[in-house]
């Protein structure tokens, strides 16, 4: 309770830390055995990935290799989206991800494949998380809103209508 006639001055009110956003997941089957979509999604980035989504647009070359998350352009120009965390094939992988955005904040997304259809489908499960706290939290939590735009690419890649992706959160 402030004292109402009081000529104390009062302590400042803590600043209190915005806590980090929840996760942003997003789940799909794609017809295909687990093992193909896995493959898919890191071997064929490239064919799947939009070119509106990338630092270099017609002509780049999105990839997963050698550790890093990232594209090339036609001039042989890199940039940098992330670095692969942990990969088990064809069950998950998990990246850091700074794609347009600073190296010193990376968020985290992690893709889980598991069979569905007696082997003949896969479940898809992708989470985005890692946010930083407080305000740079909630921006790196807009900026990054559009991925059933580009899971989208990923579905119609085996035919499916972009319409396929759920938000499950």
């Amino acid at each position: 309770m402030d004292p109402l006639f009081s000529d104390r001055p009062q302590p400042d009110e803590p600043t209190r830390e915005m806590a980090a956003p929840p996760p942003r997941i997003y789940q799909f089957t794609v017809p295909a055995p687990r093992d193909v979509a896995y493959s898919a999604f890191t071997g064929d980035l490239h064919l799947w990935w939009p070119r509106s989504y990338t630092g270099f647009g017609e002509g780049t070359h999105a990839f997963i290799e050698d550790g890093v998350i990232g594209e090339e352009s036609e001039a042989g120009e890199t940039q940098v989206w992330g670095e692969v965390l942990s990969e088990d094939p064809p069950s998950s992988i998990e990246l850091s991800w700074t794609l347009a955005w600073t190296p010193t904040s990376p968020m985290r997304i992690r893709v889980e494949f598991e069979e569905s259809d007696a082997g003949a489908a896969s479940l898809v499960t992708f989470t985005h998380n890692g946010w930083a706290s407080g305000a740079e939290g909630r921006e790196q939590y807009e900026k990054y809103s559009e991925w059933p735009v580009i899971l989208g690419r990923y579905v119609a890649y085996f035919g499916l209508s972009p319409d396929a992706v759920a938000t499950v959160r």
